[in-house]
């Protein structure tokens, strides 16, 4: 039996927690009521639309190479794709290729020329849209580091949110600072008697990770290589920065314990 499947998308977790999706759903569902449509299946994603392969699409792709789909149904041709080379291709392999009807709520597409010129200049649209999006976020986020304010990435050990301000927490300050400390105070022995009698005396003094589960190598390394604890950011692509949060230990210790790698 043929199916009439919906696709929605937004590209990222915090759009989804918003009711970015069910507009989409509701919309299409009120097209298919008025047009004596049975929609079979919704797919959704929380993907960017300028990647070439997704999840939804290849769940797609397997329903349309099972030859069992009749219809596609977006909102936009921008929710189907904001590539334009990987979007003609795909409409290309639906429309062409499969004889699938491709139907975009808000816009007219269709297999004419008009209609394939308007296809291609929706799909350069939605491209421009999403550079120029990527762009203003990227500025945003230089504006952040310079100022010297977190842009991405995880919460460094130590660290939480109180009322949207980035503060130490006492107890894990303790704890870095302790292993700050043991490690300089051993730079007479090799790194890896260092690194057990740190991970012991850790284990000892019932010093837990973040997520109360027991210190490992790797995380007593990090913790040791990280420069944010002495004031210095480094984020890929920016380089370094100074940052406004409080502070572990000084920046000379740090160095000082940076040569005991050497």
């Amino acid at each position: 039996m043929y199916k009439n499947i919906a696709l929605v998308r937004v590209s990222s977790l915090s759009q989804k927690d918003n009711t970015s999706l069910d507009h989409q759903k509701t919309k299409i569902r009120q097209y298919c009521e008025l047009n004596d449509i049975h929609l079979d299946l919704i797919i959704e994603e929380v993907e960017s639309g300028g990647k070439e392969t997704r999840k939804g699409l290849e769940q797609l792709r397997s329903l349309v190479e099972d030859g069992v789909v009749k219809r596609v149904i977006v909102l936009k041709i921008d929710r189907f794709s904001r590539d334009l080379f990987h979007g003609i291709s795909w409409i290309r392999y639906l429309t062409d290729e499969k004889s699938i009807e491709l139907i975009s709520i808000s816009e007219k597409i269709d297999n004419s020329i008009s209609g394939r010129l308007m296809t291609q200049l929706l799909l350069s649209l939605a491209e421009y849209e999403k550079s120029t999006i990527v762009q203003r976020l990227r500025r945003g986020k230089e504006k952040r580091f310079s100022d010297g304010l977190r842009t991405c990435g995880n919460i460094p050990f130590g660290y939480e949110y109180q009322d949207d301000q980035l503060v130490l927490n006492d107890d894990h300050k303790r704890t870095i600072r302790f292993i700050f400390r043991r490690w300089k105070q051993m730079s007479d022995v090799t790194k890896t008697m260092r690194m057990l009698t740190v991970l012991d005396e850790l284990r000892r003094r019932n010093y837990l990770w973040k997520d109360g589960s027991p210190f490992n190598k790797h995380r007593v390394r990090y913790l040791l290589k990280n420069a944010v604890y002495c004031g210095q950011m480094k984020v890929k692509g920016f380089g370094k920065s100074q940052h406004q949060y409080p502070t572990v230990i000084s920046k000379p210790y740090f160095d000082k314990v940076q040569a005991t790698f050497a």
